[in-house]
């Protein structure tokens, strides 16, 4: 394959989509590279792939934290290829309640952890000449987001920077780009359906698949976006959303037939 061992680095890698992905990416001939800050999980998971997943601890909130793993993981697959910004966060609040503490802890995580991320990537890959970049947003930075305005700010912001960090490296060897999540079957959602705090009926209800992604389908999309298929691909948002941001609202009943 053309992307036999090529290697990717993930944060938030031990679940979810971020585990999914780096699951695609083996399957497609990587190596991988997990970072997460629950690293007993992370290196559970690294130990059931053979040699082709290196476990670190990440937190991305801290600079020399984020250094580390990427020294780490050059020192030992010796290249950087990809890097997929995963980690995030939510609080929720409704806006009048939402305190600055829980404001900023998403920020730190989901925009200042992603800056940090793609900066010591894109500073690596802009030496080599080569490399492709996948932010994680959301179908939440377009559209209002009740009780989750860090998390909607948060993704709105990235995919803002996902375009400047375009604009700036394509020319110089690196793509850029975002994958727009709709909602997702992942461990966090049934959790939190079975505690009561969510319901999928209203979700479904309102995303034209009429279903939940699947993890391994937003894992394909960034896998596509960091492969050569993508090759003329950067600065792009993509939505996978099963529809959802197409979908106007509003339902359509035709016009009666006259009697």
């Amino acid at each position: 394959m053309a992307e036999e061992g090529r290697v990717a680095l993930i944060t938030g890698g031990a679940r979810g989509i971020g585990l999914a992905t780096a699951a695609e990416f083996i399957r497609c001939g990587w190596t991988v590279t997990i970072g997460d800050v629950d690293l007993a999980q992370a290196e559970a998971q690294a130990a059931q792939q053979g040699g082709r997943m290196l476990a670190v601890p990440l937190d991305v909130r801290d600079r020399a934290a984020v250094e580390a793993a990427f020294a780490r993981s050059l020192t030992h697959w010796g290249r950087l290829d990809a890097l997929v910004n995963n980690a995030g966060i939510q609080r929720h609040a409704p806006l009048e309640e939402l305190t600055f503490e829980n404001w900023n802890a998403v920020l730190d995580v989901n925009l200042h952890g992603a800056f940090h991320c793609l900066q010591v990537a894109g500073r690596h890959m802009l030496a080599q000449g080569s490399g492709a970049i996948v932010n994680l947003s959301s179908i939440a930075a377009t559209r209002g987001a009740p009780g989750r305005a860090p998390y909607a700010a948060s993704k709105a912001a990235i995919s803002s920077l996902t375009k400047t960090a375009a604009v700036e490296w394509t020319a110089r060897g690196i793509r850029v780009n975002a994958v727009a999540p709709g909602y997702v079957e992942t461990d966090l959602v049934t959790v939190m359906v079975k505690s009561g705090q969510l319901e999928t009926a209203p979700m479904v209800a309102r995303t034209p698949a009429r279903r939940l992604a699947r993890p391994e389908e937003i894992a394909k999309a960034i896998r596509f976006l960091c492969s050569d298929e993508a090759s003329y691909i950067s600065g792009h948002v993509l939505h996978v959303d099963g529809g959802f941001e197409a979908d106007y609202g509003v339902p359509f009943f035709p016009p009666k037939q006259q009697a």
